[in-house]
């Protein structure tokens, strides 16, 4: 039977049956295209809200670039840093992007007079004060740095102190950028 002998009823019925599928079409066809619009957005968009990738090479360390932080200078860069208080650091050339830097060693006479152990507490309260002295830290080139961190160390016992640690070291700690070049007082 063909579409013309087939009678008005099963005409109407042939139609609507065909109706629902072409009714489904445009909707389907037009979800596809904002969604495929909605992706070429999102991913021109999103070096905008991501944080980029660190690109900076991490370079190797081997056992002879290992150095105990009692050898290290002032404004000797540094290639990791996790803490003040680590055993060993890992010093890297200054004209390299770094995130850290002992940046000044600096004698706990300059906050205490005499050989006494002042005292776990006495010593970490004037540390900040110790490490961001002018005469330690580069102010001007420190304030051009952004999300920068001063973090110190000093003698951690009263065995420490009569073994002769007597100094603060002072670091210059980057959150998310490089530093280059040194930021130890001229």
């Amino acid at each position: 039977m063909s579409e013309r002998d087939a009678s008005p009823t099963s005409r109407r019925t042939l139609r609507e049956e065909q109706r629902p599928r072409s009714r489904w079409l445009w909707p389907i066809a037009l979800t596809a295209v904002v969604l495929v619009a909605a992706g070429v957005v999102g991913w021109q968009w999103a070096p905008f809200g991501l944080a980029p990738a660190d690109r900076t090479p991490v370079p190797t360390v081997t056992e002879d670039a290992v150095t105990p932080v009692a050898a290290l200078a002032a404004g000797t860069c540094l290639a990791e840093f996790s803490s003040p208080w680590d055993a060993t650091f890992v010093p890297i050339d200054c004209a390299q992007p770094h995130v850290a830097e002992q940046y000044a060693v600096v004698p706990v006479a300059s906050q205490f007079s005499g050989e006494v152990w002042p005292g776990v507490d006495a010593l970490s309260d004037r540390a900040m004060l110790a490490c961001q002295a002018a005469d330690a830290l580069n102010l001007d080139a420190a304030g051009q740095v952004a999300g920068l961190m001063i973090e110190a160390r000093w003698p951690s016992s009263q065995a420490e102190w009569d073994a002769g640690v007597r100094d603060y070291r002072c670091f210059a700690v980057t959150l998310g950028s490089d530093l280059v070049g040194s930021l130890a007082a001229g």
